[in-house]
């Protein structure tokens, strides 16, 4: 029996180097994996119960109708302000138009000049609460249940609230019909809203006056 050969230095190192980046290869993989799925990846029949400042898992959208009239700018953002009036669409949204507190003001664009209340001129954040089950034949995928969230409760006028959402730009050219020719198109949306917390509940008989309404929906 002739004499062992015993592995050199340089290919024990070898074998460590390849071992540890086909390690590296397993963990980057996983990780991208893991940031796919958390971002665009629905998973069916799970519902997430979300608290403000908590963000979904998923397609940011999922759940809303039509998802392409409505321009992504964040995927999960969190605002404060007060409940000035609210409203139930067509659709089955529920509109809450929300007097932003100061230090969110840059998220309003030129048409949130349009959402008011009575009583309370623009600005308005439209806060959309879309339904937690399928309504009706037309918007029938507009529902929370196929967003994988369960919905917030709905505030009340004069509520100070913190709203969490994906923030986006209503692109719908039809608002200029339906707001009589105003420029009502590319208005600034919390939509849809995932979770609601009221920091400071209206004071008893807070009246919902939504207005003017010029038809809208969406």
């Amino acid at each position: 029996m002739g004499p062992r050969t015993r592995p050199s230095p340089a290919s024990r190192g070898g074998g460590f180097l390849v071992g540890l980046v086909a390690g590296l290869a397993v963990l980057l993989i996983a990780g991208l994996l893991a940031v796919t799925t958390y971002y665009w990846v629905q998973i069916p029949f799970l519902k997430f119960t979300l608290q403000a400042g908590q963000c979904k898992w998923g397609p940011p959208l999922a759940g809303v109708y039509l998802s392409g009239r409505l321009q992504l700018v964040d995927r999960c953002k969190t605002v404060a302000g007060t409940v000035d009036c609210l409203k139930l669409e067509p659709d089955g949204d529920y509109h809450v138009r929300l007097r932003v507190d100061d230090q969110y003001a840059a998220l309003l664009k030129p048409a949130n000049e349009l959402q008011t209340c009575t009583g309370h001129t623009g600005p308005h954040l439209v806060v959309e609460i879309i339904p937690q089950h399928p309504e009706g034949i037309l918007f029938r995928t507009n529902n929370a249940d196929a967003g994988g969230f369960n919905d917030p409760s709905r505030p009340a006028p004069g509520d100070h609230i913190t709203v969490s959402g994906p923030y986006v730009i209503d692109t719908n050219s039809l608002h200029r019909i339906l707001y009589q020719g105003r420029a009502a198109e590319n208005w600034a949306e919390i939509h849809p809203a995932w979770a609601i917390r009221v920091d400071h509940p209206a004071a008893p008989g807070q009246p919902n006056d939504y207005g003017p309404s010029f038809g809208e929906s969406g």
